[in-house]
């Protein structure tokens, strides 16, 4: 999961917030007396606005691309029509 790292009141941690809610990616946010907005997935960390910017644009691309060859239908089991096959 994705963790934001921003100072309360930043335009800069508003606007990567906002993006991170845009791109319907999982993440949690947490207060913190920092100087610059940091993301960290994992033991990746991304450190200032402008990293963070080209990873979340490096994501938006790869979930275009994800995106545009998945399906949401579910078709029904005839058998159970409670569950999708």
């Amino acid at each position: 999961m994705l963790v934001l790292y921003r100072r309360p009141g930043s335009p800069e941690g508003q606007e990567i917030e906002a993006r991170l809610t845009e791109l319907v990616l999982a993440h949690r946010v947490v207060a913190a007396h920092i100087p610059q907005p940091k993301l960290t997935e994992g033991d990746a960390e991304y450190e200032g606005a402008d990293s963070i910017r080209r990873f979340l644009d490096g994501m938006e691309e790869e979930l275009v691309m994800g995106r545009q060859f998945q399906s949401d239908a579910c078709y029904l089991d005839p058998d159970n029509p409670d569950r999708c096959l």
